[in-house]
């Protein structure tokens, strides 16, 4: 009975230990990668424009026409480079994402009672296995509804079809390598989303925690500045994948249905709407702290200033010039404390990012809809 309750503490313990790794440990796009024993860089490129790319095409088409000639003019042409482009970002962001979440880590740790240790826990969701596998589901069947919206409607084919009927061995394994390839770009492009999500998830509950702000007079920004940092990061890396979605989608020769339109549209519509969400709400507690802390040294200063503005104050005003110049100091640093945990340069950069994917996204379906 002892021997089983100590396996069982040591069970437990063990799994904490892992929960608690938190952003160190790879997501499964990362794992994915990091299985090819290649650097990581080189390996997004093989997946992206090897073996799920370029190979894939070509071994497709070559399947249906038995002309290598063409089969290769279909790899290598614009439109689906740009898909392999995206698969390849998709592999490589994630990871950019999650090393910036660990970098910024190191600067907001302390701020935290349990430092290191409750760090992790908070982010302990972004490699956790289990919800990534239902985001990659939840990805893939939202992305299949995207694309085969006309065919849904009845207005047009899928894009999609797989020979698994009756055939050569060939053409079985073409239709094959075709659902594998879907499957490993969703996973890539899924992890993109998981991990923007489940770190804005953790900026959400690191603002709920029991914080040590940094004084006023050290830092405008409480310490806090490296989130918003973070958050720009996270928006960066997303954003640029939404815009290679939209350049590989609309990059496609054949001529879109107002269905696809619709379908396609509104799926990065939603995209561009989680990322301003996303990039705002969960910052929201720590704005509200940040102005609470503001409001609180403003009272504490007013006091101090009320003798020096105070008309008639006679003997009591304070003629110290040192004195006078604390307060001054002391004034400025209170007004210049920050209420958000990024400057306006950060807004300015995620509003440019923004404001160009939805220009491109509106100009493509514009396009599309006039045929210019």
């Amino acid at each position: 009975m002892v021997e089983s309750t100590s396996s069982g503490a040591a069970n437990a313990s063990t799994a904490s230990v892992e929960a608690l790794r938190g952003p160190e440990s790879p997501t499964l796009a990362e794992r994915f990668i990091l299985a090819f024993r290649l650097p990581y860089a080189i390996g997004c490129i093989l997946v992206g424009f090897g073996l799920f790319g370029v190979f894939d095409v070509a071994f497709t088409i070559y399947v249906q026409t038995s002309n290598l000639s063409k089969a290769l003019a279909a790899a290598l042409a614009p439109s689906s480079l740009l898909t392999d482009l995206l698969i390849a970002y998709a592999f490589y962001a994630p990871r950019y994402m999650r090393r910036k979440l660990v970098e910024a880590g190191r600067a907001l740790s302390p701020l935290l009672p349990d430092r290191e240790g409750e760090f992790r826990g908070i982010f302990s969701e972004v490699a956790a296995p289990r919800p990534q596998l239902i985001a990659w589901f939840l990805f893939l069947v939202a992305l299949l509804v995207a694309v085969n919206a006309a065919a849904i409607l009845g207005t047009g084919p899928s894009p999609f079809v797989f020979n698994a009927g009756p055939g050569s061995g060939l053409e079985f394994a073409a239709s094959i390598y075709d659902i594998l390839s879907l499957a490993v770009a969703t996973l890539g492009l899924s992890s993109v989303v998981w991990t923007f999500w489940s770190t804005s998830l953790g900026i959400h509950r690191f603002g709920s925690a029991p914080l040590t702000l940094r004084p006023y007079y050290e830092d405008a920004f409480l310490g806090l500045k490296p989130l918003g940092a973070l958050s720009l990061s996270l928006a960066l890396g997303y954003f640029v994948f939404i815009g290679l979605f939209l350049l590989a989608v609309t990059g496609s020769p054949s001529t879109p249905t107002p269905a696809d339109i619709l379908g396609v549209g509104g799926f990065l519509s939603g995209l561009v709407l989680l990322g301003l969400v996303l990039f705002f709400l969960p910052l929201r507690r720590l704005h509200q702290r940040m102005l609470h802390q503001k409001q609180q040294e403003s009272a504490r200063l007013r006091p101090k200033l009320k003798p020096v503005f105070e008309d008639g104050a006679g003997s009591q005003a304070p003629q110290d010039v040192g004195h006078l110049y604390r307060v001054d100091m002391m004034d400025r640093k209170v007004s210049a404390m920050a209420v958000w945990p990024y400057d306006v340069g950060i807004l300015g950069r995620l509003s440019a990012i923004t404001l160009s994917i939805v220009a491109i996204l509106i100009s493509r379906i514009i396009a599309f809809i006039f045929h210019f």
